[in-house]
C-alpha cells in the first residue's frame, strides 16, 4: 500500500528547516523564530532534530530561558520537548547544565541578591496583589505604587519559571540539574511575606523538589524537605481551626481586620479550585494527595514499607472526581506498590490495573505516565510469581521511555536494570543470562555517564549484575573446569556485593531491609565460594534484620531462611536445623502464595534431599509425592500463561474505587489512614532508609471579584 504523503503543514515546515543555515539571510531569519506561534515554534524544532547540522542552532534556540518556558507551559508540546532536549543531549550538546546554569545565575543576579527586589517582595503580600486590575491600576489600597507592584509581578513569573523548569528536567530524567533549580526557586519563595497563597505555592515547589530528591537518592535533604512540608500543613491547618472557631463565634472583625482579610483571602482563594479543599487545612485535596503520595514514595525507597503504606492510603482518601489524571494515577500506582510489600495482592491487583488502564486511556501508549504504570504493573507481577509476564510489561515499558527519551536517560537506565533484574529471576533455572547481562550492563554504562561513581542508584544496578555474575559462575564452574573463570567471576561479584552493603550502611544503618538483602546477596556468594562460616553469618544477619523489620512471616523473611536452610543441607551437614528452617520458609511461602509458588520447589528439593541422606524413606516419598503435585499446579496455572492486558478494564469511577479498596482493607490502620501520632510527629531525620531498588530480591484579601493574577494562578493551579 502506497505510503500516505505528508501534509501540506509538514511539508512546508519540512522544505523552511531544510533551508536553514550559517549564512547570514538563514540567521536573520533563525532570529525571528521566537517570534512565530508556540505551536508552530515546537513543531520547526522537532524538525530540527532530524539535521545534524542544525543541532547547535537548536541548542542557542532552547538555551534561551524565554523561549524554553513558553514552550513546555504547553502540555501538548511536552513529547516534542523531551525529543529535543534529548536529541541534544544524545549529541552532547549539553542544553540541560545550559539551561540550569542560565536560570540560576539569573534568578541569582536580578532576584536573590538585588536589594531592591528583596525589599519588594518582602513588604509584599502576595494576596494585595493578586488582582489583575489592581496591577492594571498600579497600586493596591494606595500602598503600592506601579514600580513595586511590576518588581513583585516579575519575581512571582520568575518562581513560575522555576517551578515549571524544575518539573521538566525532573520529568526527563534530569534530576540533578532539576535540584539546583528547585532549590533556588524555593530560596525565591521564602523571600515572600508568610500568607495563604505564599504557603500553597511553597507547597507545590515542595513537593516537586522532594520528588526529584527521592529519585536522586538524596535521603537525607529529603528528610528536611518532608519535615517542612508537613511543617507547613501543620500550620495551615491550626490557622483554619482558629478561623473556623472566630467565624463561629459570629463576632465583627473590627479590631483584627489583618486576620479578617486574610481568612477572607483563603476561603476567596481555595474557590479558584471549584471548593475542592481539605476541610480540615483548606489546602486544596489533590495538592494534599501529591505530597502524602511523595512521602510515601519516600519511605518506601527507604524500605520503612508500613510508613509508605500509611502515606500512600492518606494520598488516596484525598482522590475524587476533582482531582486531575496524572495525580490519580500516581497514587494508584503507589498504593499498589505499598500493597504488594505489604502482601495485599488483591488490592494490589487491582489498583494497579486502574492505574495502568486510567493512564492509557489519558495519556496515551507513548507517554511517561503509562510506562510508569507499567513499570509498577511489572513490579506487581514479579511479585505474584508471574514472571514471564513481568517480562513483557517491563519490556513495553523499557521500548516506550526509549521512545521519548531516548538511549541516553536516567529512566531508561532504570528501566534498563529492572528488566535485567526480572530476567534474571526469569532465567534463575535455564542459566541463559545474556539478555539479563546486555541490559545490567547497559544501565550501568548509562549510569557512570549520568551519576557519581558512589551514587546508590549505580549500585543498585551493581548488585543486580553481581547476582547475575554468580549464577553465571555457578553455572561455569558445573559445565567446564575453568578454575580461573569461575573465580573471577565470583572475585568480580564479591566487590559489587561488599560496595553495595558499604554504601548502604553508611547511608542507611544497618537496622534496614535493603541492607539485610545486602547481607543475604553475600551469604549466598560465600555459599558459591565455599566460604561457610561467613556465608552462615551473613544469612543469621539477614534473618534478625528482616525479622525485626518486617515480622516472622513476610516473604523476605523465608527467602533468607530458605537460604541458610540450603547452606546446612548441601554444605555444613546440619540437616536437623535445615529441616526446621525449610519447613518454616515453606509455612510462609503457602501463607502468602499459595501452592503452586515457584519458590517452594528449593524447599520440597532440599527437604527430599535431607530425607534420602538420612535414610527416612517416609518423609521421602512424602515429599516426592508434594513435589510432583506442585509440578502439576504449575503447569495447570492458568494465571501465569494469561497474557497480561486481557483483565485490564476501567470500568469502575474513583470514587468506586476508593470504596471498594477500604473494604478489603481489614486492618485498622488501613481503614483510618492515619499513621501514629509517634511517626508523623517524629524527627524524618530518625529511622533506617533504604535503597533506590526496593524490588530486588534477595494578609489583605484582595475583593472577591479580583481575578488572580495569570503567572500566580498558572503556579497555584499547577498543585
Amino acid at each position: 500500500m502506497a505510503k500516505e504523503p505528508a501534509s501540506l503543514y509538514n511539508q512546508c515546515l519540512l522544505a523552511y528547516v531544510k533551508n536553514l543555515n550559517h549564512n547570514v539571510a538563514s540567521l536573520d531569519r533563525i532570529a525571528e523564530l521566537r517570534h512565530l506561534p508556540t505551536a508552530i515554534l515546537a513543531s520547526i524544532y522537532d524538525q530540527m532534530c532530524n539535521f545534524d547540522s542544525l543541532k547547535d542552532i537548536l541548542l542557542v534556540q532552547l538555551t534561551d530561558l524565554d523561549t524554553f518556558n513558553r514552550l513546555i507551559r504547553q502540555a501538548s508540546l511536552k513529547q516534542i520537548m523531551f525529543k529535543c532536549v534529548q536529541t541534544l543531549m544524545t549529541a552532547h550538546r549539553m542544553v540541560v547544565s545550559e539551561l540550569q546554569t542560565n536560570f540560576c545565575r539569573s534568578t541569582s543576579v536580578y532576584y536573590l541578591r538585588n536589594v531592591a527586589v528583596t525589599g519588594a517582595v518582602r513588604d509584599a503580600c502576595l494576596e494585595e496583589y493578586a488582582g489583575a486590575q489592581k496591577r492594571e491600576q498600579g497600586q493596591n489600597q494606595g500602598q503600592k505604587d506601579s514600580s513595586s507592584w511590576r518588581v513583585v509581578a516579575a519575581f512571582v513569573d520568575q518562581i513560575d519559571n522555576g517551578i515549571r523548569l524544575g518539573s521538566f528536567l525532573c520529568e526527563s530524567g534530569w534530576l540533578e540539574d532539576s535540584l539546583h533549580v528547585f532549590n533556588i526557586t524555593l530560596d525565591m519563595i521564602q523571600l515572600l511575606r508568610a500568607s495563604y497563597m505564599r504557603y500553597l505555592i511553597e507547597l507545590n515547589c515542595i513537593q516537586k523538589l522532594l520528588c526529584a530528591q527521592t529519585a536522586f537518592c538524596c535521603f537525607k535533604e529529603a528528610n528536611v524537605t518532608c519535615a517542612q512540608a508537613l511543617a507547613i500543613i501543620d500550620k495551615l491547618t491550626q490557622q483554619h481551626q482558629q478561623d473556623l472557631k472566630l467565624s463561629a463565634s459570629a463576632q465583627p472583625c473590627s479590631s483584627s481586620s489583618s486576620s479578617c482579610s486574610s481568612r477572607k483571602s483563603s476561603h476567596s482563594f481555595s474557590a479558584s479550585y471549584g471548593e475542592d479543599v481539605d476541610a480540615l487545612s483548606n489546602i486544596p485535596n489533590s495538592l494534599l494527595a501529591n505530597i502524602y503520595q511523595q512521602i510515601s514514595v519516600l519511605h518506601f525507597y527507604r524500605s520503612e514499607y508500613d510508613l509508605s503504606y500509611r502515606w500512600s492510603i492518606r494520598a488516596l482518601k484525598h482522590i475524587n472526581k476533582h482531582t486531575p489524571d496524572r495525580i490519580i494515577v500516581d497514587v494508584l500506582r503507589q498504593v499498589a506498590k505499598s500493597c504488594v510489600v505489604k502482601r495485599q495482592f488483591q488490592s494490589a491487583s487491582m489498583l494497579i490495573k486502574q492505574a495502568v488502564c486510567r493512564a492509557r486511556n489519558s495519556f496515551g501508549t507513548n507517554h511517561q505516565k503509562y510506562a510508569d504504570a507499567l513499570l509498577d504493573y511489572g513490579f506487581f507481577l514479579l511479585n505474584v510469581d508471574s514472571i514471564a509476564n513481568s517480562v513483557a510489561v517491563y519490556t513495553e515499558a523499557h521500548e516506550i521511555l526509549c521512545r521519548i527519551f531516548g538511549p541516553r536517560n536516567l529512566h531508561v537506565a532504570v528501566a534498563h536494570e529492572d528488566l535485567a533484574y526480572c530476567l534474571y529471576v526469569l532465567e534463575y533455572s535455564s542459566g541463559k543470562f545474556d539478555s539479563a547481562t546486555a541490559n545490567v550492563e547497559r544501565a550501568i554504562d548509562i549510569m557512570k555517564e549520568l551519576v557519581p561513581s558512589n551514587h546508590l542508584m549505580l549500585a543498585s544496578a551493581k548488585r543486580v549484575k553481581a547476582l547475575i555474575l554468580e549464577e553465571i559462575a555457578l553455572d561455569t564452574m558445573a559445565s567446564t573446569i575453568d578454575y580461573n573463570r569461575c573465580k573471577s567471576l565470583l572475585e568480580q561479584s564479591e566487590e559489587l556485593h561488599r560496595s553495595a552493603l558499604h554504601l548502604s550502611l553508611e547511608a542507611f544503618g544497618e537496622t534496614n531491609v535493603q541492607t539485610a538483602k545486602h547481607y543475604g546477596n553475600l551469604g549466598r556468594l560465600y555459599q558459591s565460594m565455599s566460604k561457610f562460616d561467613d556465608a552462615e553469618q551473613m544469612h543469621k544477619r539477614a534473618i534478625r534484620i528482616k525479622t525485626h523489620i518486617l515480622g516472622p512471616y513476610d516473604y523476605e523473611v523465608g527467602l533468607s531462611i530458605g537460604h541458610l536452610a540450603s547452606l546446612y543441607n548441601y554444605h555444613m551437614q546440619k540437616h536437623l536445623e535445615a529441616e526446621e528452617l525449610y519447613l518454616k520458609s515453606i509455612e510462609i511461602s503457602l501463607r502468602l502464595f499459595g501452592e503452586s509458588y515457584s519458590g517452594l520447589e528449593y524447599d520440597y528439593r532440599g527437604l527430599i534431599h535431607i530425607y534420602e541422606y538420612t535414610g527416612d524413606q517416609a518423609r521421602y516419598d512424602q515429599y516426592s509425592n508434594v513435589l510432583e503435585e506442585w509440578r502439576m499446579l504449575r503447569e495447570n496455572n492458568q494465571a501465569v500463561r494469561n497474557n497480561f492486558p486481557a483483565d485490564l478494564t476501567e470500568d469502575s469511577s474513583m470514587e468506586e474505587v476508593t470504596r471498594k479498596f477500604f473494604q478489603m482493607c481489614s486492618n485498622i490502620n488501613c481503614l483510618t489512614g492515619e499513621p501514629n501520632d509517634d511517626e508523623l510527629t517524629a524527627d524524618p531525620g530518625e529511622g533506617d532508609p533504604s535503597s533506590a531498588n526496593p524490588q530486588e530480591d534477595t494578609s489583605p484579601a484582595p475583593s472577591a471579584a479580583a481575578a488572580v493574577s495569570p503567572a500566580l494562578e498558572e503556579i497555584l493551579r499547577s498543585t
